[in-house]
């Protein structure tokens, strides 16, 4: 019995050793705990007062390098390859991002050239940047006023100034025309034909021309693509009065389905021919600005390609995407975000 009581009690004092072992782990790692949570509290104070410091010296940089609102009211006298432009500095804010806002802004202006009578000078087209000069100026009463519409001769020369300027606000993307004289009913980029006979409509903008341009038709439903026709391509004008209920218009080229390529102002071209326009087909347009060709892909493989004669080059300096519609219930959709084509594998005949 006392050997039994003897043992008891040794292993009530392994225990008890055990347990102040315990408790002196646990004070151990509680302060390491303490001391770690401590540690990281004050790295974290300091990773965050250099991230504050950053965004400070970031915002005076955006400072230096943009113009923002409430710039100083100075008048920026502009002289545009021998035209004189006024532009109030502080409507630049307006196009924050371009680099004709980073172009005067305090980090910059120095660098800006100057003409021999001090004023500003820019190797610009003077039309187009006059146009920006003049919507910039009508921003100050109107902020929501829309972009203007450029002349058709000069929009090349448009398109390659906003490119190079970064002026995002005159490089829009494209969508159906939404004012039309046609029966066609326009939802979005969504056509449908609601009559009988020839209905056509153009793309509110014609294609970019500072580069290569590409968009796509699906076929959402053709009733009958054995006898019903399709037709889409490009024109050099918007067409209007007669022009709408016809594909055979003066300096516009289509391809029309079960026929092929027609239209007054092609100089050759190798498509094929007689393709019928089912549902669910697309048909993707793409112009090389570099070659002035225009290729044609059904889902997304080529059909060929076509060149425009020389005149009708000089005639049409923008090409407007037309669609045309022929029967009731015919249906299209078009994309105007797409690149280029997915494939560009020759088509089977």
């Amino acid at each position: 019995m006392r050997r039994l009581i003897a043992s008891i009690e040794a292993e009530r004092e392994k225990m008890r050793t055990t347990w102040s072992q315990i408790e002196e782990e646990q004070q151990a790692t509680s302060d390491d705990l303490a001391r770690l949570k401590l540690d990281t509290e004050e790295w974290c104070r300091s990773e965050r007062s250099k991230i504050e410091n950053e965004w400070k010296r970031l915002d005076r940089l955006r400072e230096r390098m943009s113009i923002l609102p409430g710039a100083s009211r100075e008048i920026l006298e502009i002289n545009c390859s021998g035209e004189l432009l006024f532009l109030p500095k502080r409507v630049l804010s307006h196009i924050e991002g371009s680099y004709l806002n980073h172009m005067f802004s305090d980090a910059y202006i120095q660098s800006v050239p100057r003409d021999d009578e001090g004023r500003y000078f820019l190797d610009f087209n003077p039309i187009c940047f006059g146009i920006i000069v003049d919507w910039l100026r009508q921003l100050e009463d109107k902020p929501d006023m829309a972009v203007p519409r450029v002349p058709e001769s000069q929009q090349l020369n448009m398109d390659l100034l906003a490119e190079a300027l970064n002026l995002r606000q005159f490089v829009c993307g494209n969508c159906i025309k939404l004012e039309h004289s046609t029966s066609l009913k326009v939802r979005g980029n969504t056509v449908e034909a609601t009559h009988a006979g020839w209905q056509l409509i153009s793309a509110e903008h014609p294609l970019k021309m500072s580069g290569n341009s590409f968009f796509e038709v699906r076929i959402l439903k053709n009733p009958d693509p054995t006898t019903d026709r399709l037709a889409v391509g490009l024109c050099g004008h918007i067409p209007t009065g007669a022009e709408v209920h016809s594909v055979r218009i003066k300096d516009a080229f289509l391809y029309n389905s079960n026929i092929g390529l027609i239209g007054d102002v092609i100089d050759a071209n190798n498509c094929q021919e007689k393709i019928q326009f089912v549902d669910g087909m697309t048909l993707g347009i793409r112009h090389d600005i570099q070659t002035r060709m225009t290729h044609f892909y059904v889902n997304r493989a080529s059909i060929g390609s076509c060149a425009l004669r020389d005149d009708a080059l000089e005639r049409m300096p923008v090409l407007y995407p037309v669609f045309a519609l022929h029967a009731a219930g015919q249906k299209i959709e078009v994309d105007f975000s797409l690149s280029g084509p997915l494939a560009s594998r020759r088509m089977k005949p």
